[in-house]
């Protein structure tokens, strides 16, 4: 009998199907798996990775998991038909949460709904090897956690979801279960609308200290051993390790110079609801 769970992945030729494909294909003793694309590129792809693609109208019907791994601006439409395909009572996740959230995601009463996003690997977790410390991304050998949410369904076809996430992304240590707007507020809020934004301008000030004749490897090394050190100490893995009182000055002053002192709104309901509709829609910007 063949207890092997039946995963389609949309999108397997693309950036981030490649990815999940490639690590569902390591686990043939859990997996069973089909790779659809409809464009020659995606399909010549999954040639080059020595596999066969497989057409959706076969193999999204056969699945018991549908992975669709393509980008957020196409989810409203290619979901149309994927999930008229589905059988009753299989899943389906989704990589992001912005589609579901803006309610763009074409849902079934018949079937189960997730989104599953990987942490991608921490700085403060241990890995086991050279490749695995060097994998920025994950799903390359370096362990990482993952969050996942139920958008609509039922609890064993999610825990299905749930082990097929852990695969995708392996290794995985934690899979953390939430509601799809903390997802959501974890990303795009916490790691886009702040986190990237911050970091993007660290690399910004780097560039800038290296246009003024500092050792730009001096700045990269000064930059990134102090955001190491730094977010040990904010979020209380140094105990109570107080920063210096002209550290805490120099954070008050960059709140005005820096950051709008207003910044925590990007927490709020509506602002999250706009900036997700803005990032699916930018042509129609709603800030």
């Amino acid at each position: 009998m063949n207890n092997k769970i039946k995963v389609s992945v949309i999108g397997a030729g693309g950036k981030m199907g490649l990815r999940t494909s490639n690590n569902l294909a390591k686990a043939t003793g859990e997996v069973e798996l089909y790779l659809v694309e409809n464009g020659e590129k995606g399909m010549a792809s999954i040639r080059e990775r020595g596999f066969i693609p497989s057409k959706m109208a076969d193999a999204v019907p056969a699945s018991d998991v549908i992975v669709l791994a393509v980008p957020d601006t196409l989810i409203q439409t290619v979901s149309a038909g994927v999930v008229s395909l589905m059988a009753p009572g299989s899943g389906m996740v989704i990589l992001d949460p912005a589609a579901a959230v803006a309610q763009e995601l074409v849902l079934r009463d018949d079937c189960t709904f997730a989104v599953a996003h990987p942490c991608h690997p921490s700085y403060f977790l241990d890995q086991d090897s050279y490749e695995a410390r060097h994998d920025y991304f994950g799903g390359l050998g370096g362990k990482q956690d993952i969050v996942m949410a139920k958008i609509r369904g039922g609890d064993a076809k999610f825990a299905q979801c749930r082990r097929v996430s852990e695969l995708m992304y392996a290794p995985v240590i934690n899979s953390y279960v939430m509601g799809i707007r903390d997802v959501a507020f974890l990303e795009p809020t916490l790691v886009e609308t702040l986190g990237a934004t911050c970091l993007y301008a660290m690399a910004e000030t780097v560039n800038e200290a290296a246009r003024r004749g500092i050792q730009r490897e001096a700045a990269i090394s000064f930059m990134t051993g102090h955001v190491y050190n730094l977010t040990a100490n904010f979020l209380g893995f140094l105990g109570n390790t107080q920063v210096s009182d002209a550290c805490k000055v120099a954070i008050r002053l960059g709140n005005k110079l820096v950051l709008r002192e207003d910044w925590k709104k990007i927490w709020d309901d509506d602002m999250l609801d706009k900036v997700i509709a803005t990032m699916l829609h930018p042509d129609n910007p709603q800030i």
